[in-house]
């Protein structure tokens, strides 16, 4: 017995080693991943002052979206195409314009070889208002203050539309002809969900234009990424979420607030709201988010090299600790999120129907009617907690919201549409690290995913920490090192489209 206890132990201690020898060698291959071709730059190109002073003219332009079209400015809309043949007469003589609903536009600037499937890129020329914010300066005069562009658009996405027109009107100032055909799509209701992309994606469907990629808002180099990494990570986004709002309500006699009862509808719409933002989906770690995880991890110090070189072993753990924080736990998960509450018109009053909104972000490895089908299954739940009937709630999809399923995730392990973005990163920004994740935010791209596989979202600007928290913020601003370093981002990737071939 005594030889079978030492041999147990001798074989537990050798497995021990043998796992521990595994994490230290995955430990120390943990590399940040480089291109698997030569970075790509922007060969020479510098932008100049002239180039800011242009994108604050497009800055000036208040081309404020409203969910209420009635009220939206339509003049700042339609002085856009005309200020951009103005400040952009090459590339505009050398392009075909087509309008889609009232200011969407999609521009084709023909190629060399009209039998090659076209590359998309796409910004929004639409922003969100600014009324009920407090400014440091006047967020449509885009002064210049410390360094720094402020105004409305300078993140979100102005920078983007600027930086492609400065990158063609350069380009074809060079003589180059892009060796495909290069098709630009701007909405100008982005921020709203208008049906503009919807509606383009019609046009080039009907045109019989399919795209070998498609390249939109998104990700960018950020700074800041957490774990102590400080080098810029150029985050691309491979997919995005799906997003639904969920109507809950809730069902009573109502009456007098001097009376009140357990389950009036509002006290029990309150306990089946939290009962569903409360118990929110298992953590699920998938192959993308893992990567992503790696990658950061490398740039990384401390234990987290160890610790996402080996999600082999930690993966229960890692899934734990992101599940904390909002920002990590929304990687992982479906999120619920309470955005609105009605009760009774008066406050002594107690209401017959309560109602409250969820917008909810569908993770790509589940669709809305999961999500869907869960709020409904804890709304019973606590309807059966409570002692009522299931049917004094009520769980479902608000029709009248735009609403889509998450995006299918685009090839990030393998394919030269991924790797020809890395090599321009590390052509433009060779000190930066590289990423894949899931965006939680939704974007025009959703829809051009029915025509295109490749399906990317990435800015190829800086953004600190500060600067991602100033998207439809107060004082949102550029740097202007920062946006005239972005533009070599563009030329580089439009100006080497032969990499694709």
């Amino acid at each position: 017995m005594a030889d079978l206890k030492r041999t147990a132990l001798v074989s537990a201690g050798a497995a021990a080693a043998c796992v521990a020898t595994l994490a230290s060698v995955k430990t120390a291959l943990l590399k940040p991943s480089r291109p698997k071709g030569a970075p790509i730059g922007a060969d020479g190109y510098e932008a100049g002052m002239d180039a800011v002073e242009r994108f604050q003219e497009l800055l000036r332009i208040p081309t404020v979206s409203r969910d209420n079209v009635s009220v939206r400015d339509d003049e700042a809309f339609r002085r856009w195409i005309p200020t951009l043949e103005r400040l952009y007469p090459k590339t505009l003589a050398a392009t075909e314009l087509h309008r889609i609903d009232d200011f969407g536009i999609l521009l084709r600037w023909p190629g060399r070889d009209a039998s090659l499937d076209p590359v998309i890129v796409m910004a929004h020329q639409d922003v969100v208002p600014t009324e009920g914010q407090t400014w440091t300066h006047d967020p449509f005069a885009a002064e210049i203050s410390d360094g720094e562009i402020w105004g409305r658009g300078t993140l979100d996405t102005k920078c983007i539309d600027c930086a492609l027109f400065e990158a063609m009107e350069y380009l074809i100032g060079e003589g180059y002809v892009p060796p495909r055909d290069v098709w630009f799509f701007s909405s100008d209701g982005e921020e709203i969900n208008a049906p503009t992309s919807k509606h383009a994606v019609a046009w080039l469907k009907e045109h019989n234009v399919t795209p070998f990629m498609v390249l939109d808002e998104g990700g960018a180099l950020a700074t800041d990424a957490g774990l102590g990494v400080t080098t810029p990570i150029a985050m691309v986004g491979v997919s995005e979420k799906g997003h639904v709002d969920l109507l809950v309500k809730a069902y009573a006699e109502g009456g007098h607030a001097s009376t009140p009862g357990r389950n009036d509808a509002a006290a029990l719409l309150s306990r089946v709201v939290s009962r569903i933002v409360d118990n929110p989906p298992e953590p699920h770690l998938i192959p993308v988010v893992a990567r992503t995880l790696s990658e950061i991890g490398a740039w990384a110090g401390g234990p987290y090299p160890a610790v996402f070189a080996n999600l082999w072993a930690t993966k229960p753990l890692v899934e734990q600790l992101m599940s904390k924080s909002p920002e990590t736990a929304a990687m992982l998960r479906t999120t619920y999120a309470v955005t609105q509450l009605k009760g009774s018109a008066a406050h002594n009053v107690l209401p017959a129907v309560a109602e409250a909104n969820l917008n909810v972000r569908v993770a790509p490895f589940e669709t809305i009617s999961d999500a869907l089908e869960r709020a409904r299954m804890l709304a019973a739940a606590e309807c059966k907690a409570s002692g009522v009937p299931p049917t004094r709630v009520e769980v479902s999809i608000r029709e009248e919201c735009p609403y889509g399923e998450p995006a299918p995730i685009s090839p990030w392990e393998h394919g030269r549409a991924f790797d020809y973005i890395h090599r321009c990163v590390a052509g433009v920004y060779p000190e930066a690290g590289f990423a894949p994740y899931v965006q939680n935010s939704s974007t025009d791209s959703l829809q051009f995913c029915a025509i295109c596989k490749r399906v990317y979202r990435f800015a190829g600007f800086i953004y600190s920490k500060e600067a991602r928290s100033l998207i439809h913020a107060a004082n949102e601003r550029i740097g202007v090192d920062v946006f005239r370093r972005g533009i070599g981002f563009y030329v580089a990737f439009l100006g080497h489209l032969e990499e694709l071939a």
